[in-house]
């Protein structure tokens, strides 16, 4: 349809706007409505367009348009229009906050809104979520009188539920006096996300009607909190599964280490493969460990042409880290750069962790450096990647960045400072970082972070001082901490420190050998040759072989 001025005279508006096929003909017509536009221009006009322009908001540059249509229709007190906008608000993942603020907007013009906005605005509540103007919208709510509708009940009720006030949610279900199998349902997601399973489970068994969500619901509700047996159970018994029941359940087994189980799963579903579960068996694999066989997971995808997810994709490439596979390295980046998937902040994140893990910081620092947002995971795994190459200064001084950009460093994020200062025999700084960890923090030290304080201070030669931040934290000491401690004796020579260090190893794990080399060799170290024998004699004694890696010190013949 072709627009010009003198057709514009002659056609009403009217039949411009339902004569237009998309939103380029409803441009046209705003721009010559706007050029012959009167001094008083008719709302109606401006309704109208809007209207059709909500028609194409599908796309979210329509959507913006309409936004930016509507905000010059200051006087609008039409409350389909508000609603028609909130509803393509609500249609996009990413725009329920303007849900939100559209709706206060409204009240504040004191436009009475319709039960339909009412249950448009508290869906936009819960999927955010937005608890504390659910409770505003819900106070709104009992003001206007639509309380007593169903279908805004159920969506105050399902609110609450997603917002995880379970108490809330309750209280709106006891209310609702002809409960159907949508308002069961939302009491019961509400329960399971909150892992009270127990109260999900005795509204399920004494519900009339169910449909094939409430299963699913339940059986993922178990299944998240580790329940297999109970999600097992319901699974067996249930009839319409699928991809959300499939998901649930292999992510569930993989949670648990259970690959196998998780394995069968996904070998009994019927229907053809589809993305999802794909990337949950591919994730259970590079959880687990499996790295091969979630690598060949994502060569079928490929081969398939099943679309490859950002859940898939973070388990390939965190399957790559574990191999340090550098040709499936450069492999997963290309297909990344080719747009194979959805390049998400979480594919980004674990993108600088495998590139680390596979050798190539410049390409770990390159991605760190193009991704627009960066949280404390980004942070955090670029800090462990300047400690493991021996980048310590450039781990600290990027830090002491996230410090002054007001991010609140984590457990993991310590982990990796400790490790750069340990790595580079920084002792003032690590010590320094502990501190700061503890106290300003209020930090509980994990193993790992003794592990690196005791591996630095053993660095040093301070093994007194290692030992006693060991017998101060000795629920916290696990075998990596011991062994850095006896590793330090074997270099510094102390045959005291390296028994007490071999001993608590022996008791954790009596099966690893590497321990009872590193002892012997204290032993030698020190011209303790007969102690050292008596090792070596105990450990053929208990079947063990000296690991590969390891060496024996020998004595020196004359």
């Amino acid at each position: 349809m072709s627009i010009t001025t003198s057709t514009f005279s002659i056609l009403p508006l009217n039949q411009f706007l339902n004569n237009a096929k998309n939103i380029s003909h409803l441009k046209q017509i705003h721009a010559l409505f706007l050029k012959h536009l009167p001094q008083n221009a008719p709302h109606h006009f401006f309704n109208r367009l809007l209207f059709r322009v909500l028609h194409f908001s599908a796309e979210k540059s329509n959507l913006y348009y309409a936004h930016k249509l509507f905000d010059t229709m200051p006087n609008c007190s039409n409350c389909f229009i508000w609603t028609s906008l909130i509803r393509a608000f609500l249609s996009h993942h990413t725009h329920f906050c303007h849900c939100i603020s559209t709706f206060a907007r409204m009240h504040q013009k004191g436009i009475l809104p319709s039960g339909f906005t009412f249950s448009l605005v508290l869906n936009a509540c819960g999927r955010v979520p937005a608890g504390f103007e659910g409770k505003q919208v819900h106070a709104r709510l009992v003001q206007s009188g639509f309380l007593g509708n169903k279908i805004v009940q159920t969506a105050l009720l399902d609110m609450y539920a997603k917002c995880g006030h379970v108490c809330d949610a309750r209280d709106v279900f006891d209310g609702i006096v002809d409960r159907d199998v949508v308002a069961w349902t939302a009491m019961i997601c509400g329960y399971a996300k909150a892992g009270r399973m127990v109260d999900a489970r005795f509204l399920f068994d004494n519900m009339g009607e169910r449909n094939s969500f409430t299963w699913t619901t339940m059986v993922a509700g178990y299944a998240n909190y580790g329940d297999m047996k109970a999600a097992m159970e319901l699974y067996d018994v249930m009839n319409g599964k699928d991809e959300v029941t499939w998901v649930a359940m292999i992510a569930g087994y993989g949670k648990l280490g259970n690959v196998s189980e998780a394995r069968r799963i996904f070998d009994e579903i019927t229907v053809p493969w589809n993305p999802s579960t794909c990337a949950a068996l591919l994730a259970c694999y590079a959880q687990n460990g499996h790295a091969r066989e979630a690598i060949e997971m994502y060569e079928k995808m490929r081969r398939a042409k099943i679309k490859v997810t950002d859940v898939a994709m973070v388990g390939a490439i965190s399957a790559c880290a574990q191999l340090r596979d550098i040709r499936m390295s450069n492999s997963l980046t290309y297909n990344i750069e080719e747009g194979f998937c959805e390049k998400t902040h979480i594919v980004s994140n674990a993108l600088i962790h495998m590139q680390s893990k596979c050798g190539n910081i410049d390409l770990a620092w390159r991605e760190f450096n193009i991704m627009r947002n960066r949280d404390l995971y980004t942070y955090s795994a670029m800090i462990a990647a300047f400690a493991e190459h021996g980048k310590s200064q450039d781990a600290i001084d990027l830090f002491l960045k996230m410090q002054q950009e007001g991010l609140k460093p984590n457990q993991v994020t310590f982990v990796g400072v400790l490790n750069a200062c340990s790595t580079s025999g920084l002792i003032e700084e690590g010590c320094r970082f502990f501190q700061i960890m503890t106290e300003m923090y209020g930090i509980e030290p994990l193993p790992e972070h003794y592990t690196c304080m005791v591996d630095l201070l053993g660095r040093a030669g301070q093994l007194e001082k290692a030992y006693s931040l060991i017998k101060e934290n000795s629920t916290s000491a696990d075998a990596t901490t011991w062994g850095s401690l006896l590793a330090a004796c074997r270099v510094y020579g102390n045959v005291e420190l390296g028994e007490i260090a071999a001993r608590h190893l022996f008791e954790i794990d009596p099966t690893d050998s590497g321990n009872y080399v590193l002892l012997a060799n204290t032993y030698a170290s020190n011209d303790k040759w007969e102690c050292a024998e008596e090792v070596k004699k105990l450990m053929s004694k208990k079947g063990m072989k000296k690991p590969s890696g390891y060496s024996w010190i020998q004595r020196e013949t004359k």
